[in-house]
C-alpha cells in the first residue's frame, strides 16, 4: 500500500469520527410543545372580560428562560385595551420589572398591540404558567333592532404560536341572568368554534343547564400557527354594555366608506363629463358661415405658409419654421446653396421692411448679423430661439383675428389645471388613508377618480384652443387648398404646371407634403429648378464644367430638374433627393439640443342568519412563545 493510500484512509477515518461524535451540550437545540393551552373567560357586568390562560409546556434540549405573548388592541384586536396583566407559575406570582431577572415580567403598550415578556429560572421538562389579563371593550354590541344580540367573539388561541398544542379547553362564564340566544323554534344555542376561520366539528361545545357556562373542548391537536376562535351570542340589553370605541369607529367607518365611494363616483363621472362639456362650450370651432369646396387651386388669402400651418393644426411646429425658410427664399430674401456637400444660407440685400415680426426675427436668428451661414453652424444654437418664434407665430394668429387667444396659452392653462388635479390625486392617495385609518378601505377611491379626471383634462387640453369665425372659415379654405396640393396630379397636368412647384413648395412643407411634392414634380422633365436653390455642382444649360451659374436674375434661364439630371452625376434622383435631404437636415439641426454633460380579513362563520352585530371578526389574536 502506498503512502498516499494510507494518508487517504487515515483522513477518511478522522472525518468519520468527527461526524459520529455527539455534539456538546452547548450546541443543543431547544424544543417545546404545549401539553395543554386552556383559556378561561369570565364576562363581567360592565362588559369587560377577565381572561386566564393556563399553559402547560414540555421543554427539552437546552434550558428555556423566558416566555412572551402579544395581544392586538384597537380595531386590529376588536377591543379597547388590555389591562390588569399578571403572570403566575406553580410557585406563585411574578413581579413586574424591567430587570429581566427570573420571576419578573414586563409589559410594552404599543399603539395597536400589547406585548408581555416574563422570565424564569433555566428550565427543562414540564412547566405550567398562567397569563392573566382584562379585556376592556371586547364584547361586540348589537344594534337595538329586535333579534340582534351582543357577542363574545375571541381568538382564544392566536395564530402565531411556534409549536403544536396537544389539548385545549376554553370556558366562557356569563353573568347571572345571562344565557346564550337560541335559534327561533329550536333548542340550539348561538355558539360556535372555528379552526383557522372555518367552523369545525373538531371542538365539542357544551352549555350548562343554567346556560351561564359554555365549554369548548378540543378533540384534536392544534398544529403550529393554527388559531382557535370561540363565539357566543346573548340577547342585547341584558347587560348595560356601552358600544366599544373600536366598534363605533368601525361602524362610522362603514358610513364614511359609503360617503367616500359616492364622492369618488361623482368625481369619476362628473370630472370627465365636465371636461367634455367644457370642450363642447369653449373648445369647439364655430360653425362656418360659408360653403367650402373639396379643393381650391390657389391660396385663399395672403397668409404666409408658416401662419397657415399654425392655423390649420393650431400648433407652431418645426415644419412651420422650415416653411418660413423656403417662403423667404422664394420671395428673394435668402439663397440656399450646396458647397462641398454642405448647405449654406446667404442673405440677399433685399430690405425686410415689409416682413412680419416673426419673419424678421427668423432672419435675425438665422444669420445673427452675418451675410452667410452654414447649416451645420446652427447645430445646438438655434433651439433656444424656437420658443420666441413659436410665440410670435401664435401672436400672428391673434393679430389677424383668427383665434381669440394664443393656442399655446390655452393648452398650457388647461394642462396646468390637469397637473393640479393630478397633484390633488397624489396628495389624497397618501393623506386620506392616514386621516381615516385602515378601517376605511375605500379611502383610495377618490385618488383614482381624480387621477382619471386629470388624464381626461390633459387630453382635452390639446383640443381646447378654438378659432374665431373668421379663423374657422379661413382654416376650412386652407384645408381645401391642402387637398389640392396633396392630390395635385389628379387636378392638374404637371407637365403644364411646373411653375407652381417653387411657388407652392413652402405651403406643401407647412402641410407636411414636401416629400411627395418634390417627388411628383421631379418626375416631370419640364419642372424648373427654384432660382434660390443651388445644388452642388450647379451648372447652367450649355455651360462647361467649372463654370457655376451666377445669381438668379442674371439673364440665364433657371435650369429644369430634368435638365440638371443630364449634367449631374447620379442623375435626376440625386438632385431631388438632395433638396429633400436639405429640408430634413434643416428640420433636424434647427431643433437640435446639446448633448447632456453626464450620462386581516374577517372570519367566516357558520350561523346563517344567526349571529348579528355587524359581522365583525374575532378579537384578540397576537402571538405566544418561549425561548
Amino acid at each position: 500500500m502506498t503512502n498516499l493510500s494510507k494518508r487517504f484512509i487515515l483522513l477518511s477515518l478522522l472525518l468519520l469520527t468527527l461526524f459520529l461524535t455527539p455534539r456538546s451540550s452547548s450546541a443543543q437545540t431547544k424544543n417545546f410543545y404545549w401539553e395543554r393551552f386552556d383559556v378561561d373567560i369570565t364576562l363581567l357586568e360592565n362588559g369587560d372580560m377577565r381572561v386566564v390562560e393556563t399553559q402547560t409546556l414540555n421543554f427539552s434540549g437546552a434550558p428555556f428562560t423566558y416566555g412572551y405573548g402579544s395581544i392586538f388592541t384597537g380595531s386590529n384586536g376588536n377591543n379597547d385595551a388590555i389591562t390588569d396583566i399578571s403572570v403566575r407559575d406553580e410557585n406563585g406570582s411574578y413581579s413586574e420589572s424591567g430587570s429581566n431577572a427570573p420571576r419578573t415580567f414586563e409589559v410594552d403598550y404599543g399603539s395597536d398591540e400589547v406585548t408581555i415578556n416574563w422570565y424564569f429560572e433555566p428550565t427543562v421538562g414540564r412547566r405550567t404558567f398562567q397569563f392573566i389579563y382584562t379585556v376592556v371593550g371586547g364584547v361586540q354590541v348589537g344594534s337595538f333592532e329586535e333579534g340582534d344580540g351582543d357577542q363574545i367573539y375571541w381568538k382564544a388561541i392566536p395564530a402565531d404560536h411556534p409549536s403544536w398544542i396537544e389539548a385545549s379547553t376554553v370556558t366562557i362564564h356569563l353573568p347571572e341572568g345571562v344565557r346564550p340566544q337560541q335559534y327561533t323554534g329550536t333548542n340550539d344555542y348561538l355558539v360556535a368554534a372555528y379552526l383557522d376561520g372555518n367552523e369545525t366539528n373538531g371542538v365539542r361545545i357544551q352549555v350548562s343547564d343554567d346556560g351561564r357556562t359554555i365549554t369548548y373542548t378540543l378533540l384534536q391537536s392544534i398544529a403550529t400557527n393554527e388559531q382557535l376562535e370561540v363565539r357566543v351570542q346573548f340577547p342585547h340589553g341584558l347587560l348595560d354594555i356601552p358600544v366599544p370605541d373600536w366598534q363605533a369607529r368601525a361602524q362610522n367607518a362603514d358610513l364614511v366608506s359609503l360617503v367616500i365611494v359616492v364622492i369618488a363616483l361623482l368625481i369619476l363621472v362628473g370630472g370627465p363629463l365636465s371636461g367634455l362639456l367644457l370642450w363642447y362650450v369653449r373648445g369647439r370651432d364655430p360653425e362656418k358661415g360659408i360653403v367650402v369646396p373639396d379643393y381650391i387651386t390657389e391660396p385663399p388669402n395672403d397668409l404666409p405658409p408658416s401662419v397657415v400651418g399654425t392655423l390649420v393644426d393650431e400648433k407652431a411646429d418645426m415644419r412651420d419654421i422650415v416653411s418660413t425658410l423656403l417662403d423667404l427664399s422664394q420671395r428673394g430674401y435668402i439663397i440656399i446653396s450646396e458647397e462641398d456637400r454642405k448647405h449654406f444660407f446667404t442673405r440677399t440685400d433685399k430690405p425686410d421692411d415689409d416682413l412680419r415680426p416673426f419673419e424678421r426675427q427668423f432672419l435675425k436668428d438665422i444669420f445673427r448679423g452675418k451675410e452667410k451661414r452654414s447649416l451645420t453652424s446652427l447645430r445646438y444654437k438655434f433651439h433656444n430661439k424656437l420658443p420666441k418664434l413659436r410665440k410670435l407665430l401664435y401672436q400672428e394668429l391673434v393679430n389677424d383675428g383668427l383665434v381669440p387667444n394664443s393656442p399655446e396659452t390655452v393648452r398650457n392653462r388647461y394642462g396646468c389645471f390637469s397637473g393640479l388635479v393630478l397633484l390633488g390625486a397624489i396628495v389624497a392617495f397618501f393623506a386620506l388613508p392616514t386621516m381615516l385609518g385602515n378601517l376605511v378601505t375605500t379611502s383610495v377611491c377618490p385618488s383614482f377618480a381624480l387621477g382619471l379626471t386629470a388624464v381626461v383634462f390633459f387630453i382635452i387640453s390639446r383640443y381646447m384652443p378654438a378659432k374665431t369665425q373668421r379663423g374657422a372659415e379661413s382654416a376650412a379654405q386652407w384645408e381645401a387648398f391642402k387637398n389640392y396640393l396633396k392630390n395635385i396630379d389628379e387636378y392638374q397636368d404637371l407637365a403644364e404646371a411646373g411653375d407652381i412647384f417653387e411657388k407652392y413648395l413652402a405651403y406643401a412643407t407647412a402641410f407636411g407634403l414636401e416629400r411627395s411634392w418634390i417627388r411628383k414634380f421631379a418626375a416631370v422633365p419640364t419642372t424648373p429648378m427654384p432660382g434660390w436653390y443651388r445644388p452642388y455642382p450647379y451648372y447652367g444649360p450649355g455651360q462647361g464644367v467649372g463654370r457655376p451659374l451666377g445669381k438668379p436674375g442674371g439673364g440665364a434661364q433657371a435650369p429644369s430638374l430634368e435638365g440638371m439630371s443630364g449634367n449631374l452625376t447620379g442623375g435626376l434622383q440625386s438632385m431631388s433627393d438632395g433638396l429633400t435631404r436639405m429640408l430634413s437636415s434643416t428640420n433636424t439641426i434647427l431643433k437640435s439640443t446639446p448633448p447632456s454633460s453626464s450620462s386581516g380579513g374577517r372570519s367566516s362563520g357558520g350561523f346563517s342568519g344567526g349571529f348579528s352585530g355587524g359581522g365583525f371578526s374575532s378579537g384578540g389574536g397576537g402571538s405566544r412563545g418561549f425561548g
